[in-house]
């Protein structure tokens, strides 16, 4: 294998407070043949990512422990080479995280309820885009 490509990665992790969301997006991307691990929380999330690569961190915005730009700080700073996609259940507030997030991260973000092509699309993206970083 060439050095400067990374191994080939279908691991996603999922993180939301919301069961039925962790549950229906287990189904759907696993359905789609990635491998999907959940987390109802921002601390659960950080120590699977200790535990293991994934190329995808799809992630809810409005958690209880921390909110979505928090993380996003945290995946930085620990060097966390995931692709980002965000989640969120809230219309457009030039208040909400999502703003701040995308002034300084810029990074997608799914809407709840979700248009299942467009889910699939960002992933695909995602893991497009992953495996074409140097590693």
């Amino acid at each position: 294998m060439n050095l400067s490509e990374k191994e080939k990665n279908h691991n996603i992790l999922v993180v939301d407070d919301e069961a039925d969301v962790l549950e229906f997006l287990r189904m759907f991307l696993d359905s789609l043949g990635w491998e999907v691990t959940t987390a109802p929380s921002v601390a659960e999330a950080r120590e699977k990512l200790d535990r293991g690569r994934y190329f995808l961190v799809l992630t809810d915005i409005a958690m209880p422990d921390m909110d979505g730009y928090e993380f996003m700080c945290y995946l930085q700073e620990k060097r966390v080479d995931s692709q980002v996609i965000l989640m969120t259940g809230f219309g457009y507030n030039p208040h909400h995280t999502l703003v701040k997030i995308n002034k300084s991260l810029h990074y997608p973000c799914l809407f709840k309820p979700f248009d299942r092509s467009k889910v699939a699309e960002s992933i695909l993206l995602a893991w497009n885009e992953y495996h074409s970083l140097p590693a």
